[in-house]
């Protein structure tokens, strides 16, 4: 046992020294990631900013080491951080994949610029710190350099962390993660103190690139990739805890150290050799997976209503396009010369694969960095099928396929538990993993250089280069009516909703994680279908052909890549692969890769690709299509955009906010107002309710940490009536919806529908079972028209959870879709709006849209969540009658949160009343406005809640800052909302 100890302390020695520079790069990642909500995927290419700097500065120009690492971590790392905050700050408010592709650019950016400019081949770098025997460990030398780089990656951690708990401006770190805008009224700038973070971040990337160069050569790509290792330390620490990442570096150096005795030449195994530089990959992987979710959600600063572009052009205008593009395809090979027919195959076959990458990417939201591993089994499968088993070519390429859709389900593993950047750093993990361990096995390439030979069919009219280019021509066809096919269809309906909300697409009875397994599987059999192909294009395939950095590229390029489907891959494609036939530089890669990195950093500051309006407006005129007011649609927050939707009082970005009075505040002209004053809603008679109908919460509670949010909540809201749920902000009244709906997890209690207990039962199932609702921040799927949202409302339930009925409808299912749509387009009253994009609706009409969604599902329980919010006088008067006229249709029971209380006592069979989670007071109408204990607890008068309920006391939760309805986040208050003051006087009215 003392013999193994022995053998194994030299690895541990330098796992120690390796993994304390890991843990140091680790902390300055998770400080910028907790301050600013950015997670740095380009924290590498930092490190390998400085490592350059100290090289150009110590090798290049003879300046002391000591000038030149002063240089390289006291003066680039400030000004990259400086440079980085700038940057996160503009992508505080834009979709995830462009906070994610931001950074890939950067990657592409550095390695690509020093990759031109210094060479491929890789430069020893200078060792700098004194090398000499310090002392012996049994019998394990441990020298100066590693003692010095372990004790100062160790004192820079500790000091972090003494610096976060106790200084002041470490204080407003940990601050401004939680509440910024506290910390910005207590008189600390948050902007100043994440610029703070940010340069601190960066000096400890650059500190640990400088100290891990000399254990390596001078290599952009080999640098850049290396600190990333860092990323599996930080997962150890959740992503949150300094200390417990630092911890993780050690661990992942140490084992990752330990791995290589055992991968060594002694014990030549494919499987062990790739094991040591894949650890940091596996344990991030593992870490993602095991760890619960709610220590897994993506940090956003921003709750903005911005816009995304949702113009497409005319189908004239695509038709015509087609017909040319195809034209000038068929020409090719006549055109450019037999010498260049192989490069135009090439980019046809990108088309294959941006067109594989955009239905995760574009069409469903979803973000991979391993893409390329699914070609890289699409490829070898082909050529083992082929040359190994001797299948017919076709059949071949099918199988080869075939193979990549259970690994698409395998990384739609993570994708089920994780979104946005953890998604992205789970499927780099795995990508970099099967690149270490996989390739190398004979299953895959194996360890020959000269890989598999994938041969082309047997067919003589494909055997020549130009066959082969019109055959893969025939293949880009077929793939792209795929893609436009998929996208039209029931599937690309429910991917999009994917995107645009997938909670809204949960509550509508579709299963998000069945959706997320087909996009996933769909998605690596074309990159598969891609790499059979491209094997056959080259003859033979190797690893380095789709080695997982090729993933960040193809990335980066799909994102910045103007048009919809399938125009974006054709632009996508060219711009990839034709410069290099003609610029013919041994660094038009590098250079490429630079520019595409600098495009994806401006596409990603801007929020999306440049518009050319006047281009639009032109095509739109040859297509024959009517002037539209804007071709804009509202977006979730966050999501980017220029403008605000019309009717809502988003400014744009980049625009001072300016006061806007209240919408219902807004005076209306005399014809409004002689509207309003005919309309009168008279409350629906109720309707008797069979027995067990409708909703039952039996003593709810909901803890989110420390808080009781809601405290043992009891109410029954049959079917056949309107029963009411007010309060104040705060109360919990969303946090019960969640609790009923699914979304959130009581602590204890109990929700029936229809009698039966659905407490444990996903949001999807419950939608089936019959329960719908909307909510208070409007959840519609904005990428769509008003007619694909109100379709999707039925729809959804229909897809349900089995894969085959994601994918279409049959005529019977789409006559009654079509039949419930035009029904609750009717009922709502937008029949004219149906073709409309959701995003240049007023609030009053998107609110009906979501309403008319709900109606044309099939539920007989709808659970409605201020759906007057932001409405004017005029709004909501339409709004009850809409509601009045669903109760008489049908034996339907509602539940509503409203602010409105006019509204309230007019619609409402029965009313609970909840404040600060406690229910205090039930009853008709005339109850609750004549309820000493309702006006107690609008206008906070203490005695009196007291005397009403003395249960309040019982509740530990306080009303969250912003306004929050207690559902985990914080948020500005509803400006829908009225004060207690005001309520009190309409219940008393």
């Amino acid at each position: 046992m003392a013999d193994r100890m022995n053998d194994l302390l030299p690895f541990v020695i330098i796992g120690l020294v390796s993994g304390s520079v890991y843990g140091l790069a680790a902390t300055g990642l998770v400080l910028t990631y907790k301050t600013s909500g950015i997670f740095n995927l380009a924290h590498g290419a930092v490190a390998t900013t400085a490592a350059y700097t100290f090289y150009f500065l110590r090798v290049q120009h003879g300046l002391p080491w000591g000038l030149a690492a002063l240089l390289s971590v006291g003066v680039v790392g400030p000004a990259l951080g400086l440079l980085l905050e700038l940057m996160a700050r503009r992508l505080a408010e834009v979709r995830v994949v462009y906070k994610i592709v931001a950074t890939i650019g950067i990657i592409l950016a550095v390695q690509g610029f020093f990759t031109a400019r210094y060479g491929a081949q890789s430069q020893t770098f200078p060792t700098f710190l004194p090398t000499g025997s310090a002392f012996t460990l049994s019998g394990t030398v441990v020298t100066w350099d590693q003692i010095i780089i372990t004790a100062i990656a160790l004192i820079a951690t500790a000091g972090l962390y003494l610096f976060f708990r106790f200084a002041r401006l470490g204080l407003a770190m940990r601050g401004v993660v939680d509440d910024p805008e506290l910390l910005d009224s207590a008189g600390t700038n948050p902007v100043a103190v994440r610029r703070w973070s940010w340069v601190i971040g960066s000096t400890f990337a650059c500190l640990a690139g400088v100290l891990l160069a000399p254990s390596l050569s001078l290599d952009a790509l080999l640098l850049t990739l290396l600190v990333v290792q860092a990323f599996g330390a930080a997962a150890l620490g959740y992503f949150s805890s300094l200390p417990l990442t630092y911890a993780g570096g050690l661990v992942v150096g140490v084992l990752a150290s330990i791995l290589t005795k055992y991968g060594a030449v002694t014990h030549p195994n494919a499987l062990l050799t790739g094991l040591p530089p894949s650890t940091p990959f596996l344990v991030l992987f593992a870490v993602l997976l095991l760890t619960p979710r709610r220590r897994l959600v993506d940090r956003r600063l921003s709750a903005r209503l911005l816009v995304t572009d949702t113009w497409r052009a005319p189908a004239r205008i695509q038709v015509s396009g087609a017909v040319v593009l195809a034209a000038l395809a068929v020409a090719v090979p006549f055109l450019v010369g037999s010498s260049r027919i192989p490069t135009y195959t090439d980019a046809l076959l990108k088309v294959i694969l941006f067109l594989s990458l955009g239905l995760l990417v574009r069409t469903s939201g979803q973000v991979s960095l391993a893409h390329a591993a699914f070609a890289a089994i699409g490829a070898a499968s082909m050529g083992h099928f082929t040359t190994g088993l001797g299948l017919p070519w076709l059949v071949a390429l099918l199988l080869a396929g075939l193979v990549a859709i259970p690994v698409g389900a395998v990384i739609a593993i993570p994708a089920i538990r994780l979104s946005g950047v953890f998604l992205a750093l789970a499927t780099f993990g795995f990508g970099i993993a099967l690149e270490q361990m996989g390739y190398p096995l004979k299953i895959l390439f194996g360890s020959s250089t000269s890989g598999v030979r994938v041969p082309r069919p047997g067919l003589s009219a494909f055997e020549s280069d130009r066959g082969y280019y019109y055959l893969v021509l025939i293949f880009v066809a077929l793939v792209a009516a795929l893609v436009v096919g998929v996208h039209r269809s029931r599937l690309g309906r429910l991917l999009r909703g994917l995107s645009d909300s997938p909670t809204a697409l949960a509550t509508h009875g579709a299963s998000v994680n069945t959706t997320r397994v087909l996009v996933f599987c769909l998605s690596a059999f074309v990159a598969a279908i891609y790499g059979g192909l491209y094997g056959g294009s080259v003859s033979a395939v190797t690893g380095s052909s789709f080695s997982s950095f090729s993933s960040l590229v193809i990335l980066a390029v799909l994102v910045i890549s103007l048009g919809g489907e399938p125009w974006y891959a054709f632009l996508a494609a060219a711009g990839m692969v034709l410069p290099s036939a003609y610029i013919t530089n041994e660094n038009t890669t590098n250079w490429l890769n630079f520019l595409f990195g600098v495009s994806a950093i401006a596409v990603s500051l801007s929020g999306g690709p440049p518009r050319n309006v006047a281009l639009r407006r032109l095509a739109d005129r040859l297509g024959g299509r009517p002037a539209e007011a804007a071709t804009v649609t509202a977006a979730p927050a966050g999501e980017p955009g220029a403008t605000p939707a019309a009717g809502t009082d988003a400014p744009a970005a980049g625009v001072p906010a300016v006061d806007v009075p209240a919408v219902d505040a807004l005076p209306l002209d005399a014809a409004a107002a002689a509207e309003v004053a005919a309309i009168s809603i008279e409350r629906p008679a109720a309707v008797a309710a069979a027995p067990d109908s409708g909703i039952e919460v039996e003593k709810v509670s909901v803890r989110f940490g420390g808080n009781l949010a809601v405290d043992s909540f009891s109410l029954i809201a049959p079917q056949g009536r309107v029963t009411g749920l007010i309060g104040p902000n705060g109360a919990g009244k969303t946090t019960t919806f969640n609790a009923c709906s699914g979304l959130v997890r009581p602590s204890s209690g109990r929700v029936r529908l229809h009698g039966s207990d659905v407490s444990r039962l996903p949001p999807s199932a419950r939608a089936r079972g019959g329960l719908g609702r909307t909510f208070q921040r409007m959840e519609l799927f904005d990428s769509m028209s008003v007619r694909e949202n109100i379709v999707l409302g039925r729809e959804a339930s229909m897809a349900g959870v089995r894969p085959w009925r994601h994918l279409a409808g049959t005529r019977a299912q789409r006559r009654v879709v079509a039949e419930a749509v035009e029904r609750a387009a009717a009922t709502c009253g937008i029949t004219d709006l149906l073709d409309r994009p959701v995003g240049i609706l007023s609030t009053g009409e998107r609110r009906l849209v979501e309403l008319a969604r709900c109606l044309a599902g099939p539920f007989d329980m709808l659970l409605l969540d201020e759906p007057s919010s932001g409405l004017n006088r005029l709004e909501t008067a339409r709004f009850g009658e809409v509601l009045a006229e669903v109760i008489r249709q049908g034996d339907v029971g509602v539940l509503l949160i409203e602010h409105d209380m006019a509204l309230v006592m007019e619609v409402c069979h029965y009313i609970y009343v909840l404040d600060f989670g406690v229910p205090i007071f039930e009853g008709t109408p005339a109850e609750v406005a004549a309820s000493d204990a309702v006006r107690a607890a609008y206008l906070g008068s203490e005695a009196a809640t007291a005397d009403a309920s003395d249960a309040s006391d019982a509740s530990d939760t306080p009303e969250t800052p912003g306004g929050s309805d207690q559902t985990g986040e914080t948020g500005p208050a509803d400006p829908a909302a009225p004060s207690r003051q005001t309520v009190s006087q309409e219940v008393g009215s």
